[in-house]
């Protein structure tokens, strides 16, 4: 092997060197070591140092997250609180009681804005006093003496978690209408109804009782009926004559439910005819009322007087007299039905038939206006933006 005069220098300095100062070597080494173990526990510190941060964040988080779901559960528990007691009131609750100022005392405690609390005996402890969950649940309810038609529900739950809800109500009612059908059956009434008696009967009038078998009905006794029968004149009777039938007027004997404003209101003149002051009937009556399949009803109340009915004239139906007809004659009309008449029956001239209805004639079903019945309900709205929650 050929070694070069520079390689055989370097060898042989580096040699030298070594073999001269063997305790700098070593001292170089040793330093190297602990170089190296100082920047191998730093790296370890800090190592642990970041992991103690991260599980202190991770365990700050966790203690958060615990929190926020206790803080919800709370929240709901309140809430549930509040809607069980807004269902109760709209099942049991009443305007009236909620206005009673009996049933409240005075306490300023409560949300802004009020100055009563409900006591027990319109609050039940069932509702005031609830658990939910794990969550006792305290409910209130408040009102200010000045607006006594808002009620203000306060739900607080405690426990683990803490919350409080509120929600204000408006205390109403609404009035519901309901119309039933009312008719009557021409079958039910006798041809000829008086409250009162029967006189001054001329000509040859006759009156044939229907399905009932009743002619002449009357308030009175029937010694009141007087049917003439002087000479050649006088009203043939067919059928019984009835006294003492009823009490109070013709016009509830035979329109029990129906008022005379709600048959004037009804009236279309053309199956129910209403004449009074305010809407006087013709002098004559020559006019056709009614059919056979659809009776009618002429209806002369007080201050239309009594019109006649003229000869020719056929009715189906009803004609109510309110006012004396002493001072006309009745003419010569036809009626297949009955008259009413709430005074006592005079004058009656003239060749007039009443015939009481039967099946013969027809159904004999009128329609009369129905009866309208009103319901009031108590109402529970919620009032808008009225939610609190902190």
């Amino acid at each position: 092997m050929v070694f070069s005069p520079l390689s055989y220098a370097t060898m042989s300095s580096s040699s030298s060197t070594d073999s001269a100062f063997p305790c700098i070597s070593i001292i170089q080494r040793q330093q190297q070591g602990m170089v190296t173990l100082a920047m191998t526990l730093l790296v370890l510190f800090l190592s642990s140092l970041m992991v103690f941060q991260s599980s202190a964040g991770l365990l700050f988080e966790i203690r958060t997250g615990n929190n926020m779901l206790r803080q919800k559960q709370a929240l709901g528990a309140a809430r549930g609180g509040l809607d069980a007691a807004l269902a109760w009131l709209v099942s049991n609750g009443s305007v009236s009681n909620f206005t009673n100022t009996a049933n409240w005392t005075n306490d300023a405690t409560g949300p802004s804005g009020n100055n009563q609390k409900a006591n027990s005996s319109i609050f039940p402890l069932a509702i005031s006093s609830q658990t939910i969950g794990d969550y006792p649940v305290s409910v209130s309810l408040w009102r200010n003496s000045a607006a006594a038609n808002v009620l203000e529900i306060r739900a607080s739950s405690s426990g683990d978690g803490v919350a409080t809800v509120s929600e204000r109500i408006q205390l109403g009612t609404t009035t519901t209408s309901t119309s039933t059908p009312v008719t009557l059956n021409l079958n039910t009434v006798a041809p000829i109804v008086i409250k009162g008696g029967m006189s001054g009967v001329t000509g040859n009038p006759s009156v044939a009782a229907g399905t009932t078998g009743i002619a002449i009905m009357s308030s009175e006794s029937s010694a009141t009926i007087n049917t003439g029968g002087h000479g050649n004149s006088g009203l043939t009777v067919t059928g019984n004559i009835k006294g003492s039938a009823f009490t109070g007027t013709a016009w509830d004997l035979v329109f029990p439910k129906t008022s005379k404003a709600e048959m004037k209101a009804a009236a279309d003149y053309s199956t129910i005819y209403f004449y009074d002051g305010e809407t006087p009937p013709p002098k004559n009556w020559d006019t056709n009322v009614g059919t056979a399949s659809k009776p009618g009803i002429l209806i002369f109340d007080t201050d239309a007087g009594c019109p006649k009915l003229n000869g020719g004239v056929v009715i189906y139906g009803i004609v109510y007299y309110a006012d004396d007809c002493g001072n006309n004659g009745w003419g010569g009309a036809k009626i297949y039905g009955s008259v009413v008449s709430d005074r006592p029956i005079t004058k009656l001239t003239a060749n007039s038939q009443f015939i009481g209805w039967s099946s013969s004639i027809g159904t004999g079903t009128v329609n009369l206006p129905p009866v309208t019945s009103t319901t009031t309900n108590n109402t529970l709205a919620i009032k808008t933006a009225s939610w609190r929650d902190f």
